[in-house]
């Protein structure tokens, strides 16, 4: 077994791209959703950023380096990833940032309803953004187990909030039926 992996690993045509990341030998780093593999070229890059477009050009670098468009520059490359357009992408604030917002959104588009639906198992990060919103008191977060959530869907859920795939165990959701559960009850 340990020989055909080497096999597969030697005819991996993304393998050359190990070199690009500053990992030490023999680790195979598998947790890159929290923090990434340092890329080799960061450093310098981060140098020259910091020194020239933030230290010397200043408020210029705006429109000079064009950070303005980074945003969605950085979207349109990954637009292929997903299966979007260029133009319909956008990379801003992060995960948890972005999440808070979507969520504040939904509430905002279902006045009259405050409750944000999950299960006990999702990503805690998430969940940690529902806590946010129910410590403003604008949110109620209710948590059951994940073969429940159809029937917790009533007309005070705003939002039913899941992970496609658990993280903990893979286990997929079928999210065209969630989300037409969800619909059918009012919420998003």
């Amino acid at each position: 077994m340990l020989e055909k992996a080497r096999e597969l690993d030697a005819a991996d045509s993304l393998a050359p791209f190990r070199d690009r990341f500053d990992l030490p030998e023999g680790v195979i780093y598998l947790d890159g959703n929290s923090l990434g593999c340092l890329p080799r070229a960061t450093p310098a890059r981060l140098a020259e950023v910091v020194a020239q477009e933030w230290g010397k050009n200043l408020i210029r670098s705006w429109n000079s380096a064009d950070w303005i468009t980074m945003p969605q520059r950085v979207g349109g490359k990954i637009a292929p990833l997903v299966g979007a357009e260029p133009h319909e992408v956008i990379a801003c604030d992060s995960t948890s940032v972005n999440l808070f917002k979507l969520i504040s959104a939904a509430l905002a588009l279902r006045p009259g309803r405050k409750v944000i639906l999950s299960e006990p198992g999702n990503f805690p990060t998430d969940l940690y953004m529902i806590d946010g919103l129910e410590k403003q008191g604008l949110a109620e977060r209710r948590l059951v187990p994940r073969d429940t959530l159809v029937d917790a869907l009533d007309d005070g859920v705003a939002l039913l909030m899941l992970t496609h795939a658990h993280y903990k165990t893979g286990e997929l959701f079928d999210m065209a039926a969630m989300t037409r559960a969800a619909h059918e009850a009012g919420a998003l």
